[in-house]
């Protein structure tokens, strides 16, 4: 579908180009770019849609929520059944943070489960890689 809508959105855009050339269609001004505003539009979107999806992102936060609990539990190894001093759960949210993750219990699933080692209650602190995220993580 990704691959679609970049080959729409290109066409549009190189017919809009062309139309403003006056070389291949005859519509007007407006359409012409509306045309290829569209297909930049598509293009920026499915673009956008390919790096959500890969280890980025979201998926790259659960990955980092996961090293950081294996970390934290190898640190501790003694805590692992029991660990009335909590240092497991200090250790990831330290090692979060450091990755450039906040603490947040904003999203409903973290409110369900506020643990350390769910990765819905982190966001990261940068502004694109946050905008990003809070989209990604509203469709879970």
């Amino acid at each position: 579908m990704i691959l679609v809508l970049i080959f729409v959105g290109v066409a549009l855009a190189a017919g809009g180009v062309l139309s403003l050339l006056d070389r291949q269609f005859r519509v007007s001004k407006v359409t012409a770019v509306m045309a290829f505003v569209g297909g930049l539009i598509m293009v920026v979107g499915a673009e956008a849609g390919l790096i959500g999806s890969s280890s980025s992102f979201f998926k790259a936060q659960q990955i980092k929520t996961s090293a950081c609990e294996l970390d934290g539990e190898s640190a501790y190894p003694e805590n692992r059944r029991l660990d009335p001093n909590h240092l497991i759960r200090k250790y990831i949210l330290g090692c979060m943070e450091r990755s450039g993750y906040a603490w947040t219990s904003d999203h409903e699933h973290c409110k369900e489960a506020p643990l350390a080692t769910n990765p819905l209650c982190y966001l990261p602190t940068g502004l694109f890689d946050r905008a990003v995220t809070k989209v990604q993580v509203a469709f879970e």
